[in-house]
C-alpha cells in the first residue's frame, strides 16, 4: 500500500500489509479497530444473534435450489478474534466456521461444489503475515495452502476458486521494497487447489508502481478479472478493473473507476458470464474519497453497458453473486468506519434485505460470499 507521510488510509476499505506482509496492513488495522471498539462491550450470549432488523431475507418463492449458505467475517466477542461464520440467506442458522486462537480470518470464497472455503488468515507474531487457507464446510480439515510455496514472499491473500474447483487464484507480494515503500511485486498468481504448481500471472516486471488484487474467474475459466491500483498516475490512488487470460498473457483494461472513488473496483463475475459486478468503494491506496456514496454496478465483460444496481444510503461494497445469478450479497455501512452488516438484493436492484444483525454494531460483519448447496 502506498500512502503519503501523515496519511491514514481507512482500514475498513483495504486488504493490504506492512513491511512483512504488504497485502495485509489495512485489514490488520481493521481487525485491530474492530477488536478495540468491541472489547468489553458485547454480551457473548448474544454473539449468535443474526436476526434481521429489516424484513426477513427469503429467497424468491421460499426456495433456492442452487443457493446455499453465506460465509462472512465478524468479530467473535469471546476470543476477540475475527472469525469466519456461515448463515442462511434468511439470516438464520448462524454457525462459526473458523476459530484460530492466534489469527484472524477474512476474504473467504466458497468452492464450486460448496464443500470447502478458501480464505485469508492474518497472523501477527511480532510481524504481520498472511497466508491462504482452506477449510471444509463443517470447520474440519483446515490447511495452509501457501506457506510451502511462499518462501521469501511477503504475503499471500484474496483467494478465488476456479469454476471447475481445480485451481485457486490469489494475490501475492514479493520484496524488496522500493524507496517509496512499495514492494517489488504485488500480482496475481494461480495454484492447484492443493497449493501446488504455483505460477505468476501478472506484474511480471517488478517495481511497476501498480498492484493487482481480488481476482474473480469467468465461468468458463478462461479469464480472470481483477482490481489494479496505480500509485504512479494522477489522480492519486487511481484504480481500474482489468482482466487477464487464466493461462497468462497481456492484461486488458475493462473500466477505469471514477476519480471520485480512488481505490475502488473489487469485482465478481456473474455465473452466466454476461456481467461483472463491482463496487466503487475504496480498498487500496490513500483513498481520500467521500465518506458515503459508494454503490454497486454491473457491466459487460468488455466494460460496456454500465448499470447501477444499488441506490442505498451509506456505502455498498464487497459484492458477490448468488450461485443462481438472481441475487447479490454485499456489505453495507452508512458511514466509513461505521457499523456494517450483510445485505442481499435482487440482481435488478429490487427487494433489498438485511441478513445479519450483530448483537452490537461493533461486531462489523463483512466480506460475504454466497455458496452453492453442497453436492453429495
Amino acid at each position: 500500500m502506498r500512502t503519503k507521510a501523515g496519511e491514514h488510509p481507512n482500514p475498513r476499505r483495504q486488504l493490504h500489509a506492512s513491511p512483512r506482509a504488504a497485502l495485509a496492513t489495512a485489514l490488520i488495522l481493521a481487525l485491530a479497530f474492530t477488536i478495540a471498539v468491541a472489547a468489553g462491550s458485547v454480551d457473548a450470549a448474544n454473539a449468535t444473534d443474526a436476526r434481521s432488523a429489516d424484513r426477513p431475507a427469503v429467497a424468491s418463492g421460499g426456495h433456492a435450489p442452487k443457493n446455499g449458505r453465506i460465509v462472512f467475517s465478524r468479530l467473535d466477542p469471546e476470543t476477540q478474534r475475527v472469525r469466519l461464520y456461515t448463515v442462511r440467506p434468511d439470516g438464520s442458522g448462524l454457525r462459526i466456521l473458523t476459530s484460530s486462537p492466534e489469527a484472524d480470518d477474512s476474504a473467504a470464497d466458497w468452492s464450486p461444489d460448496g464443500r470447502k472455503v478458501a480464505f485469508t488468515r492474518f497472523f501477527n507474531r511480532g510481524q504481520p503475515d498472511t497466508e491462504v487457507f482452506v477449510v471444509n464446510r463443517d470447520g474440519t480439515g483446515e490447511r495452509n495452502l501457501t506457506q510451502a510455496s511462499c518462501g521469501d514472499c511477503l504475503a499471500s491473500a484474496e483467494p478465488a476458486w476456479s469454476p471447475d474447483g481445480r485451481k485457486i487464484a490469489f494475490s501475492r507480494a514479493f520484496g524488496p521494497f522500493s524507496d517509496d515503500g512499495l514492494p517489488a511485486i504485488v500480482g496475481l498468481f494461480v495454484m492447484d487447489a492443493d497449493g501446488s504448481n504455483v505460477r505468476q500471472l501478472t506484474q511480471l516486471t517488478p517495481n511497476s508502481g501498480t498492484e493487482d488484487h481480488f481476482p474473480t474467474w469467468s465461468p468458463d475459466g478462461r479469464r480472470i478479472a481483477f482490481l489494479r491500483w496505480n500509485g504512479t498516475v494522477e489522480p492519486p490512488n487511481a484504480s481500474a478493473i482489468y482482466s487477464v487470460a487464466a493461462a497468462g498473457g497481456p492484461v486488458r483494461l475493462l473500466r477505469r473507476i471514477p476519480p471520485r472513488f480512488p481505490g475502488g473496483g473489487t469485482s465478481d463475475w456473474s455465473p452466466d458470464g454476461r456481467r461483472i459486478l463491482f463496487t466503487t468503494y475504496c480498498f487500496y491506496g490513500g483513498c481520500g474519497g467521500p465518506a458515503t456514496g459508494a454503490q454497486l454496478f454491473t457491466m459487460n465483460p468488455d466494460g460496456g453497458q454500465l448499470r447501477q444496481v444499488t441506490h442505498v444510503a451509506g456505502n455498498a461494497y464487497q459484492p458477490g453473486w448468488s450461485p443462481d445469478g438472481t441475487k447479490i450479497v454485499f456489505t453495507r455501512n452508512r458511514v466509513v468506519d461505521g457499523p456494517s452488516d450483510i445485505y442481499i438484493i435482487n440482481a435488478d436492484g429490487s427487494n433489498l434485505r438485511r441478513v445479519t444483525r450483530a448483537a452490537t454494531p461493533e461486531l462489523l460483519a463483512d466480506y460475504p460470499d454466497w455458496g452453492p448447496r453442497p453436492t453429495t
